[in-house]
Order: structure tokens, then C-alpha cells, then sequence
């Protein structure tokens, strides 16, 4: 598999920081990988990478955006 670019990559970053911030309550892995249609593989890396920059939570099963 090629790897992406990094301008990709940044849109997919926010595309999940922003899909999170449209569910106040949190969303599971399982439901943010069926909202994006990607592999649940690809959302946990950008997940892990979000969660690293202290943009994104996880709290119990679910994930949220960090507004802090």
C-alpha cells in the first residue's frame, strides 16, 4: 500500500477532529469507523495521533473532541 501524503493525512486528522465535535456525547470507534467508511485500523492511528496532539479523549468506550 502507498503511503499518503502529509497534506492528506492533516485532512484526515481533522476530518475526525471534526466528525467528534459534531457528537457532544462521544462515539465509539466502531461508530466513527461506520460515520467515515474507513477501516477501523486506519481511525484507531488517527485516534492515537489526535489523542497524542491533546486534541481528542477517551473517556469508558467512547471518544470526544478536546475543546481545552
Amino acid at each position: 500500500m502507498a503511503r499518503i501524503s502529509e497534506w492528506e493525512r492533516d485532512q484526515k486528522i481533522r476530518r475526525v477532529q471534526q466528525i467528534l465535535a459534531q457528537y457532544p456525547f462521544g462515539l465509539r470507534e466502531s461508530e466513527l469507523t461506520s460515520v467515515l467508511g474507513w477501516e477501523r485500523r486506519t481511525v484507531n492511528n488517527y485516534l492515537r495521533v489526535l489523542q497524542s496532539m491533546g486534541l481528542v479523549y477517551k473517556e469508558g468506550w467512547e471518544w470526544f473532541a478536546d475543546y481545552a
